[in-house]
């Protein structure tokens, strides 16, 4: 083989693979992008810090939020993530609405004077709470597990901008796998 022949080749190897390399970091470059926008708008993955949404949900459990469902209206009984006092994430149930009259009463929790229907609850609630008027573009939080009062019974209402997102799915640990 002539040395003008090798030469050619070489620089048809080089430039294959300059192309080869040129392309890869493409692909990284779009997956990085892909990962930041949908982290950054789209989901959040959480970590239930505490017992407080047993049974629903445990200590440890990994959960994602969807940031996109914040924009919707929330409903009585939605899971969601929030931040409370910084940027401690909490996960607790929406029980009320801006506008909605929250009470406890003979260990029922009752909004606008109707009891709701909870059927996630092992342990009833046996304390008091006065009733509640949600303001506007807030929501009233419990826990799951109601004999940890680390909720709207203790903090108050959670301003909706606090709000993370709709828990909608318990991705950890696998024996737990399941939707909201």
């Amino acid at each position: 083989m002539s040395a003008r022949k090798t030469t050619r080749l070489n620089r048809r190897a080089i430039r294959g693979l300059t192309r080869y390399f040129l392309e890869l970091v493409e692909i990284i470059i779009i997956v990085i992008a892909l990962s930041w926008f949908t982290q950054a708008y789209i989901i959040e993955l959480v970590k239930v810090s505490d017992n407080s949404m047993l049974p629903t949900l445990g200590q440890n459990n990994q959960v994602l939020a969807l940031k996109l469902l914040k924009s919707r209206t929330l409903e009585q009984g939605d899971v969601i993530a929030f931040y409370h006092e910084g940027k401690t994430t909490n996960v607790k149930r929406v029980i009320g609405l801006a506008g909605d009259e929250v009470k406890i009463h003979n260990g029922y929790v009752y909004v606008n004077n109707k009891p709701r229907y909870e059927p996630n609850l092992r342990t009833p609630v046996t304390v008091e709470f006065p009733p509640v008027i949600v303001p506007a573009n807030h929501v009233f939080v419990l826990n799951d597990n109601r004999l940890d009062n680390n909720d709207s019974r203790t903090w108050g209402t959670i301003p909706l901008e606090k709000v993370i997102g709709e828990v909608m799915f318990c991705y950890w640990p696998w024996s737990q796998l399941k939707f909201l």
